[in-house]
């Protein structure tokens, strides 16, 4: 079984977006290689949400996701579901359990 890992932190700064998971894996990477990110203003870039697979930015229409963040950096295996590094809140959680849809795999 994929390993799977959990977001815990996910940040920008004048040059590049972050992500940082629960074990201690991060990626990063310039703005420069998405040309919205690139072309937005810094605003722009700080105005994003993080959704269970990854991150949009609602102003300049873009979404980066995290698995392909990951595995590009080569700290993971890319998945069939695209889900082996995931963010999940305690209401996620909770709506998912309610759904009769259970606990996410960590190993």
């Amino acid at each position: 079984m994929i390993k799977k890992h959990k977001i815990q932190r996910v940040w920008v700064d004048d040059t590049r977006v972050h992500a940082l998971t629960e074990d201690g894996l991060q990626a990063s990477y310039p703005f420069a290689m998405w040309k919205r990110l690139a072309n937005a203003t810094p605003a722009q870039r700080k105005n994003f949400y993080l959704s269970y697979t990854g991150i949009h930015w609602s102003d300049i229409d873009e979404d980066l996701s995290f698995e392909g963040m990951f595995a590009d950096a080569g700290l993971c295996e890319r998945t069939p579901a695209e889900d082996a590094v995931y963010y999940e809140t305690d209401y996620m959680v909770k709506a998912r359990e309610e759904e009769g849809m259970g606990k996410v795999a960590e190993d």
